[in-house]
């Protein structure tokens, strides 16, 4: 079998295992699928992670009765010990983040795979998800705060996720969040959006 040929057939065995994977979720699978997938369109802006996890866990709940968790925590990329303050939906243990694919400062960090209820839909970097930092990252940030060149804007981003992640457990304060956006990418917007 040609080099073609052979890619042929493994795009096809994806497809498939794809296919069946979505015929066996659940309505409420079917729903997280659907709604995940159009927010990442409807919100194809970089940086969005806070936003597309409060949508789905707002959207989701308020809408479908599926409640889930917008997480507020870190991500990192593997290549050293920089854990970036991150947020994705979680229900069941299973993560869905259509906002990694689109970072909001990609000449700093890589573009990671679109991941809807722990499958990944669309490829990317590889990026392991923590709900805490770890203590490595607690040290490197410690120590970047030491640095007058970078301490300030190092203090800003720890502030903004503590923030956030306060935010991410109340639903009014969500709501309030996705209403309050400057891009005119209000709640009522996005949920017609997701819901057309």
């Amino acid at each position: 079998m040609g080099e073609a040929k052979r890619r042929t057939a493994t795009r096809a065995k994806a497809a498939e295992a794809k296919q069946a994977w979505e015929a066996g979720l659940s309505d409420r699978g079917r729903t997280v699928l659907r709604v995940a997938k159009r927010l990442g369109a409807a919100l194809a802006l970089p940086g969005a992670c806070y936003r597309c996890a409060m949508f789905l866990r707002y959207h989701l709940v308020a809408r479908h009765g599926i409640d889930g968790e917008a997480v507020v925590g870190f991500v990192n990329d593997g290549t050293d010990v920089a854990y970036s303050s991150h947020a994705w939906y979680e229900i069941d243990g299973l993560i869905t983040d259509v906002a990694l694919c689109r970072p909001e400062k990609p000449r700093f960090q890589k573009a990671g795979p679109v991941t809807i209820l722990g499958r990944e839909m669309a490829p990317g970097w590889s990026y392991t998800y923590h709900r805490q930092r770890p203590p490595e990252g607690r040290a490197l940030v410690a120590d970047l705060l030491r640095y007058p060149e970078i301490g300030p804007a190092m203090a800003d981003a720890e502030n903004l996720h503590l923030r956030m992640a306060a935010m991410a457990k109340s639903d009014e304060l969500i709501r309030a969040y996705l209403d309050g956006a400057p891009d005119g990418l209000n709640y009522e917007r996005l949920a017609a959006d997701v819901e057309a």
